[in-house]
Order: structure tokens, then sequence, then C-alpha cells
């Protein structure tokens, strides 16, 4: 293997750890990144105690190697099942997220259902990209309609276009995973790995003269 293929080969982090997130090292778009894949299929993506271990880990590993953070995420927020230990491994992850502001950027893809916590996330990192089939919100449409008398979908309350165009959540909106990933990738050339670290540079026909 070359210098080169050993740098971009895929290196998993708490490989032996429990629950569905899983956090490792990739290349993207050339670049190394630390990535937190969130999206779970089993309870609509709810996080026990481990799964906020991993996110933490991840985070904390981007910030330790000084390499951008990547978060995917799909996820209904911590296990109601698992009580106060969900929601304490949540909290270490979140923390995490946070010592990362200013030290390495950090981007989320929100592909899914990001509910609760997880959609508090999205307000920690730099720069959020969305799906078309996407939606984020703390608390959901029959809780507001309870409140406020107010009928609405998911869409209206938390869709990509209210965040893309409302609350300003969104950097970006994409078709699919494989255009968010496309989007991440081409986000990262313009930005360092770290704050110490100058950003890519980028030929330009543009003169300095002018």
């Amino acid at each position: 293997m070359t210098a080169v293929e050993a740098s971009s080969a895929d290196v998993e982090l708490r490989a032996r750890a429990t629950g569905f997130v899983r956090a490792r090292v990739r290349a993207l778009g050339g670049r190394r990144v630390i990535e937190v894949d969130a999206r779970g299929e089993r309870n609509a993506g709810a996080l026990v105690r481990s799964d906020g271990q991993s996110i933490a880990a991840g985070a904390r590993a981007a910030r330790e190697q000084r390499l951008p953070l990547l978060i995917r995420i799909a996820s209904s927020g911590a296990d109601a099942g698992e009580g106060v230990s969900a929601l304490d491994g949540w909290a270490g992850a979140a923390k995490e997220i946070t010592a990362n502001s200013g030290v390495v950027p950090s981007i989320a893809i929100v592909s899914g259902p990001t509910v609760s916590g997880p959609a508090l996330m999205l307000g920690l990192v730099d720069h959020v990209i969305m799906t078309s089939e996407a939606y984020a919100f703390v608390s959901g449409p029959m809780m507001v309609e309870e409140f406020t008398g107010v009928p609405m979908s998911k869409e209206e309350l938390g869709g990509p276009s209210v965040h893309d165009r409302t609350s300003g959540v969104a950097s970006f909106v994409a078709g699919d995973e494989e255009e968010a990933e496309a989007l991440a990738a081409e986000l990262l050339a313009f930005l360092p790995d770290h704050t110490d670290d100058h950003p890519p540079t980028i030929a330009s026909a543009d003169p300095v003269e002018r």
C-alpha cells in the first residue's frame, strides 16, 4: 500500500462500541476527515448512551487530530427507554461538538428526521446541509398544534425550505445524500483543516492588478 492509499483508507474509531453510531477517519474530496454516522433505522434512530459516546469520541478525535468533522444525522433523539443514561451520552456529545467551535470545521448532513436534541445540535456546527427529504425540529407538529392551535405539517415546521429560507440553519439543500456529500467536499475545498492551518490555494484567472 502506498502512502497516498494509506492516508485515504478508512479507520474505524470505537469499532467495538455497541449502538448504531459509527465514527471513522475517511477521505472526502481528497481530504482526511472524521466522519460520524448517526443515521439509524431502528426506533427512528433513537440514541442510546453508547451512541452519544461514539459521537463524542468522533468530535474529540477531530479536535485532537486537527481534522474537519463531518456528521451524518437522522435521529429521533435520546432513547426514552434508556432513561437518564441516554441523556448523559447525548450531553457528552454536545459538549465535545461545542469544544470544536473555532478549532476545526464542522459540517452536518441531515438526511432524515432529526428531532429533539439532534435538532439542537445543528446549531452547534459550522454548516448544515439538508436533503430534500429531511426535517428538523425540537418539538413536532402535534405539540405545536396543542399549544398554539395552529396545525402544520413536518415540512412546514422544519423542512429544508424553512431552514434554508427562514431560520438560516441550513447552508445548503441537496436533492439526496450523494449530492449532499459532494457539497460538503466542495465546501471543504475553501476551508483549512484547523484554525492554525492555511486554507487551500485555488488557482484563479482573475488578475490581481484589477
